[in-house]
């Protein structure tokens, strides 16, 4: 008789383990998630070795999700988390996420984020970036026209300069400061009929009301009244006063697009089941028809032909947008391609700036101090009056005098308070891409550089920058005046310090003067003619920030009571 061969012990120990978890399935599925959580926050925490030269590699901060990395974190809140990373990795400058299995530096350190903006375009560039943003966001034909999209980008960026310098920005300027002018005493109509209202009324949900002193006054959303009204006073100065007239209203597009601008960069199509992805979709359609309505009026119109009757300003369309048209022409781009570049101009025209306004006027009404010294400060270059009345009907209040470099130059306080919005109520990143392996070294020779990799994507944070206890005394805090200086001779100015809410090197935003001359004169405008106040006399709350693309959103009520201020009565 034979002996048996001896039992093989890896196979019995491996089959009673099947046979325990055969009948458990949920049990063998928590042990396995548990494994893999466990091998991938232990793999995700190894933090590559230091550079022979010297320079550092971007510490990696754990995760334990394979793959999804840190996408629920930065989903959930992404302000606690980025606040809470730069605490935990401020002697670096800068520290590493994983998003879907993309590596993604975010550098926080002014030496690191100053040598990326001006990094060399053969280390890292956001071209790339941009182009595909024109495609997801905006609806570029890059299939079929993306070559032409790259021919034209030079020639596209070189007319910018009309945001930035003379003649361009002064024209830009004063038909902004004229419609302002214009529309200033419409801020609020006090009309209960909605034919009788405004545009940026009838989006503000407005309501006639009673105060305490039996005066009435408008209850209206502040930020969908003072970004619409904004948008209607600056718009016409881009693209000229026929777009408004005939489709007005395209804002609200511009706006739903906003709120779906991350979802629509992610590429998913529209039928995907999240409802502000399938509402920006239908609005980037919608703008667009309207602004392929305008582009065949305009090609006409260059070309000498009869644009249609309800084209018939087309003269008054601003230096940048009649410059694209002939670029257009000469790279034989489509209506297609040139409406999904012309909403990309819109788009950040309105985004990065109307909603400034709002949170600028939000901590200005919140106090009434300020309003009451920011009101002297302006009066000498912004002065409503009201007119004597002399007949049944009285005659509106009006802007007798706006000057805008006054303002711009001698109003140093308003100016702070600008540049300590952009500092709480602005989140932008810089981004890019790294095209090599390279070393990112900063001109100060004491902050130690850092390995970037071919392919990582770098990114500067600067709200966490504007929000760091170690570069501002309180940082969550609103100081009004915490960026005036005075030199010797007590004259006050005030300058943005370490901050670089705009960017830098060549993806510096295009638009920043225009932004701070109009941003000021819709502030101080306002502030000289309305009175703006919490409902029923309750007190003033300021809205919880939401986080986007560029200026923070809210999800918050806004609403206000508006009545006009008491004014100087003056002699018609």
């Amino acid at each position: 008789m034979t002996t048996p061969p001896p039992p093989n012990t890896m196979a019995l120990r491996a089959n009673a383990i099947y046979e325990a978890f055969s009948d458990r399935p949920v049990l063998a599925l928590a042990i396995l998630l548990v494994i893999t959580i466990a091998i991938t926050r232990l793999l995700s925490s190894k933090q590559a070795d230091q550079s022979p030269n010297g320079a550092k590699p971007v510490p990696s901060v754990p995760y334990t999700l394979p793959i999804i990395g840190h996408l629920p974190s930065m989903i959930y809140d992404a302000q606690s988390f980025t606040r809470r990373l730069r605490a935990l990795y401020h002697p670096s400058g800068a520290y590493s996420l994983n998003f879907g299995g993309t590596v993604h530096n975010i550098l926080f350190s002014p030496p690191l984020a100053t040598a990326l903006v001006n990094v060399k375009s053969e280390n890292a560039s956001e071209l790339e970036l941009f182009r595909g943003i024109m495609g997801k966001v905006f609806g570029f034909p890059l299939a079929s026209e993306g070559h032409k999209y790259d021919e034209a980008i030079i020639g596209l960026n070189a007319l910018y300069k009309n945001f930035m310098s003379e003649p361009g920005l002064g024209d830009m300027t004063t038909r902004t400061a004229q419609l302002v002018k214009e529309n200033l005493a419409s801020f609020v109509t006090g009309s209960k009929s909605l034919v009788d209202q405004m545009i940026w009324e009838r989006n503000a949900d407005v309501e006639i009301k009673t105060n305490a002193k039996g005066e009435k006054v408008v209850e209206a959303n502040f930020l969908d009244l003072v970004r619409d009204w904004s948008a209607t006073c600056a718009n016409p100065s881009i693209i000229g006063s026929d777009f408004g007239h005939n489709y007005p209203e395209y804002i609200r597009d511009l706006w739903t697009l906003d709120e779906g601008f991350l979802l629509l960069a992610t590429g998913l199509p529209r039928w995907f089941p999240i409802p502000a992805l399938t509402r920006a979709h239908i609005a980037r359609k919608s703008v667009t028809d309207k602004l392929l309505a305008f582009e065949t009026a305009m090609d006409k119109y260059v070309a000498g032909e009869d644009p249609g009757p309800d084209w018939r300003d087309l003269d008054d369309v601003g230096p940048v947008v009649r410059g694209r048209i002939d670029l257009y022409r000469k790279k034989d781009m489509s209506m297609q391609a040139r409406a999904a570049t012309e909403l990309a101009l819109l788009w950040a025209a309105n985004a990065n700036s109307n909603p400034l306004v709002f949170w600028m006027l939000e901590r200005i009404y919140a106090d009434k101090a300020l309003l009451a010294l920011l009101r002297e400060q302006v009066a000498p270059y912004v002065r409503a009056v009201q007119p004597r009345q002399e007949f049944v009907v009285p005659d509106a209040p009006r802007l007798e005098k706006l000057d805008i470099d006054g303002l711009c130059a001698n109003c140093p306080l308003l100016k702070s308070c600008y540049i300590e919005c952009l500092r709480l109520d602005a989140a932008p990143w810089s981004l890019k891409v790294a095209k090599k392996d390279f070393v990112l070294s900063p001109r100060d020779k004491e902050v130690q550089g850092i390995v970037l990799r071919k392919g990582e994507y770098v990114h500067v944070a600067h709200d966490l920058h504007n929000t760091d206890p170690n570069a501002f005394e309180d940082p969550e805090v609103f100081k009004a005046d915490r960026h005036v200086k005075y030199d010797e001779n007590g004259k006050g100015s005030a300058e943005m310090g370490s901050m670089r809410p705009y960017g830098g090197g060549h993806s510096m935003c295009k638009g920043r003067a225009f932004a701070f001359k109009e941003i000021m004169i819709f502030a101080a405008s306002i502030i000289s003619m309305w009175d703006v106040d919490a409902p029923n006399g309750g007190e003033w709350k300021l809205p919880k920030q939401r986080k986007a693309t560029a200026v923070y959103g809210t999800a918050d009520s806004t609403r206000v009571w508006v009545k006009q201020r008491q004014l100087p009565v003056v002699q018609t």
